[in-house]
């Protein structure tokens, strides 16, 4: 029998999108995430048609790939649930998603902490939870839209 072979975390998260640079735009403006304009992938020349962008947060690499089917069938849909230190920060989030005119859900209890969510421009649910935990409970919020995943 072989041992497992080595396996060394994250390499990128990948999302697609109706529009490349309309995402890139909501996670570089409203999510902190920085573009990395060496790593945009294109088509050879002389096209040169931009495809993906990578974005980078910290030690997180996130690909927004054009992809206008696979976006479509991805819409309601929650990939990725992202971290914030405290229900404070959630409060926060709320008036920076209000500022920005980014369409979002109220403070939600979970099972052991507290969510928010908000809408990316291809209608997937970006949910932040928080890190500042409170007694586990099943007396979770319900929200037939915000938290129908």
């Amino acid at each position: 029998a072989h041992s497992r072979p080595n396996f060394s975390g994250l390499h990128h998260l990948k999302l697609p999108a109706k529009d490349v640079l309309k995402s890139t735009k909501f996670y570089t403006e409203v999510l902190p995430f920085q573009r990395e304009l060496k790593l945009d992938h294109r088509t050879p020349p002389p096209e040169s048609q931009l495809f993906a962008t990578i974005l980078c947060w910290e030690e997180v690499k996130l690909e927004i790939r054009q992809n206008e089917d696979w976006a479509e069938k991805t819409v309601g849909v929650d990939h990725i649930t992202w971290t914030v230190d405290k229900r404070q920060d959630l409060e926060h989030w709320t008036k920076w998603l209000d500022e920005k005119g980014v369409n979002h859900s109220r403070i939600f209890t979970g099972f052991s902490g507290w969510a928010m969510s908000a809408e990316d421009p291809d209608g997937r649910i970006v949910r932040l939870y928080t890190k500042e935990e409170h007694e586990w409970t099943t007396e979770t919020d319900h929200d037939e839209y915000w938290l129908r995943n």
